[in-house]
């Protein structure tokens, strides 16, 4: 079985399941009415964030040479952010089961860690959503998904009260984004995947 081949269907898998689990992990911490959210929620936005590296690779392996140097920014900053959210999310889990971890964020490396990551992450989904758009191997409507989500969840940020529906719904776009995303790289020909 060739290299690219597995890293095509891994990464679809991968998309479209970051894509379900990240919107199904926010929906569940909404309705739960809970201040931190629940563990199962969070839990499931974690496994989100681990399976958004493959699908990271995937995109950017099947778009190959062409992805230039946005495509590549975009990988890095999406990996390394998303890894770096992980640990943040890993650490709402904790908050979430009741654990009084809450001064972790008032220490000046972790307050730093919980800035650049998300930063990082933002930065990087919509610089490889962008380079989909633009490299037009994958639909553009993806990627064009995925930027959306992202400058919904950004606005979040700054929504105060109202940024739980926020994150709802920038993981609803974000959702169908990487869904999309996903299908799309399961469905490539194998001819395209030879450029890579």
């Amino acid at each position: 079985m060739r290299l690219s081949y597995v890293l095509k269907l891994g990464g679809g898998i991968s998309a479209i399941l970051t894509g379900l689990f990240l919107l199904t992990g926010h929906l569940l911490d909404y309705f739960s009415g809970l201040e931190y959210g629940t563990v199962l929620g969070k839990s499931v936005v974690f496994l989100a964030h681990i399976l958004a590296v493959f699908a990271f690779v995937g995109i950017y392996k099947l778009q190959g040479q062409r992805n230039g140097v946005l495509g590549v920014l975009g990988m890095v900053f999406s990996i390394v952010g998303t890894i770096i959210v992980s640990a943040i999310v890993y650490v709402e889990i904790a908050i979430a089961s009741g654990a009084n971890v809450h001064s972790i964020f008032n220490e000046a490396v972790p307050r730093v860690i919980g800035i650049v990551g998300p930063l990082m992450f933002v930065i990087g989904m919509l610089l490889l959503g962008i380079s989909t758009v633009l490299v037009n191997i994958l639909p553009r409507k993806g990627g064009l998904l995925l930027v959306g989500g992202n400058l919904v969840f950004a606005l979040g940020s700054v929504a105060g009260n109202l940024e739980p529906i926020f994150s709802v719904a920038g993981s609803a776009i974000t959702c169908a984004g990487f869904v999309f995303l996903g299908i799309s790289l399961l469905h490539q020909k194998e001819t395209n995947s030879l450029t890579c």
